[in-house]
């Protein structure tokens, strides 16, 4: 059994319009997207590279090699 979970990393808000992809409109803020899957037991067993706040969990589990 794997559980997956995903949290955002707050971030401050920059201008412009490079940072607008970091902004989750679900938690309503910006920050980056961790995917962690553990264990049963709670070990770790992989963490996946950081995206922008903007991207769901779903969708980035989905897409992760």
């Amino acid at each position: 059994m794997v559980l997956l979970d995903g949290s955002l990393i707050r971030t401050r808000r920059r201008t412009g319009t490079e940072n607008r992809k970091n902004y989750s409109g679900k938690q309503e803020r910006h920050g980056l997207l961790v995917i962690a899957l553990t264990d049963d037991k709670g070990r770790l067993v992989w963490v996946s590279a950081v995206r922008p706040g903007r991207t769901s969990e779903i969708t980035r589990a989905a897409t992760t090699n």
